[in-house]
């Protein structure tokens, strides 16, 4: 891995860890009911559960997330953008964490290991292989800009479609995997 994208990952992980622990210190200061009433999120599993529709969905919203940050990456700003995006998804994952732990207190942490991380890091997979490429290229835009240094566009397409097809592929995988084998873990999880 070139020694570029080793401190573009740095970056985003320690973006997203901020972002989760500022989810799970902010979740102290929100009562206690209200994240009780969110319960309901957590694990809304029956055996009603259609696998097609659940696929659909968590194939779409990733690739909407994939699509914002692609977006992003062609603007100036767009590291910052996306670095924010990053953050408020790590505060979400704390925000969720501390929710298992409200709602189910020591069988939650179960509910994290089990539940929560196997579908946070499917999620974070395609989102992260994307990223990398996003805040580089929009380094890169930014680093022309300033420089008036010429941008070559074609090497920057070819390079940004690899990285898309192969979010897009993980994406694919994923939302297989959340709408299969995670469905398994949580309803595994729900008997206890």
């Amino acid at each position: 891995m070139k020694k570029i994208h080793k401190n573009q990952l740095l970056f985003i992980l320690i973006v997203l860890f901020g972002g989760i622990l500022v989810g799970i210190i902010g979740s102290t200061f929100l009562e206690m009911e209200n994240l009780n009433q969110l319960d309901v999120i957590l694990l809304p599993m029956n055996d009603a559960f259609d696998l097609y529709p659940t696929f659909l969905f968590q194939f779409a919203l990733q690739m909407l997330y994939i699509i914002g940050i692609v977006i992003l990456g062609t603007s100036i700003l767009g590291t910052f953008l996306i670095a924010f995006l990053l953050f408020t998804k790590g505060f979400q994952i704390g925000l969720t964490c501390m929710m298992f732990i409200y709602t189910y207190e020591l069988k939650g942490l179960l509910g994290i290991v089990l539940t929560l991380l196997p579908q946070v890091a499917l999620e974070m997979i395609p989102i992260v292989i994307i990223a990398i490429y996003s805040i580089e290229s929009s380094n890169h835009i930014l680093y022309s800009c300033l420089n008036l240094h010429k941008l070559k566009l074609t090497s920057e397409v070819n390079k940004g479609l690899n990285y898309l097809l192969l979010s897009i592929a993980s994406v694919f995988v994923a939302s297989y995997l959340k709408s299969t084998l995670i469905i398994m873990l949580i309803r595994f999880f729900n008997q206890f």
